[in-house]
């Protein structure tokens, strides 16, 4: 006599013809669609992430080229945002020695002729005076930081600053950018120029 342990019989099916009649859905990605999936993607960010990171790497040297700007500029004309009583007090490298530097070094050195200056060659070069503290009038740095490499005298793309001037007049610095052209210049792409005012 045949004994059951429950009503119905259960019917039994072997793994692999399981796995053969699930639906494609229900398997996933073969490791050859991955493959051209993660392929694919590859030659995208191929194109893309350079033109992303020189973007980026160009704004930061933008905006760090316009932080020393203002920094010399308020070396050059003084910060009107020292004030003293409500009024401003004066200082900068024009309010001291009465006239525009006629190069960056002579923010750092009142003796251009010496040391690491020597080398560089400006028209108008000349030793400047001391400070006078009674007539209140001489050479007072220095207004910008040596840092033994002149680095205060390039932007962010190893260029040189160069003072705006239209006509007879200083209007302020400038650096000529990404490009490394001024605008106006023969090879300027575009006008990127930094630019701060007096």
């Amino acid at each position: 006599m045949i004994r059951f342990s429950s009503l119905t019989l259960t019917r039994r099916v072997p793994i692999i013809a399981s796995v053969n009649s699930t639906s494609r859905s229900d398997r996933g990605f073969t490791l050859v669609e991955l493959l051209v999936v993660v392929s694919v993607l590859g030659i995208m960010l191929a194109f893309f992430i350079p033109t992303i990171v020189g973007r980026i790497t160009t704004n930061a040297r933008r905006v760090a080229t316009m932080q020393e700007l203002r920094m010399l500029h308020d070396a050059i004309v003084g910060d009107p945002s020292q004030t003293m009583n409500g009024e401003m007090v004066v200082t900068g490298f024009k309010n001291d020695v009465g006239r525009f530097p006629r190069d960056l070094i002579e923010l750092a050195t009142n003796h251009p002729f010496d040391g690491i200056y020597a080398g560089i060659f400006y028209v108008g070069k000349e030793t400047l005076p001391a400070w006078d503290p009674y007539t209140k009038w001489g050479w007072n740095g220095p207004y910008v930081r040596e840092d033994g490499e002149m680095g205060y005298r390039t932007d962010q793309w190893g260029k040189e600053y160069r003072f705006y001037v239209d006509g007879n007049e200083t209007l302020g610095l400038e650096s000529s950018g990404a490009d490394g052209y001024f605008n106006g210049q023969p090879g300027a792409r575009d006008s990127d120029d930094v630019r701060v005012r007096f």
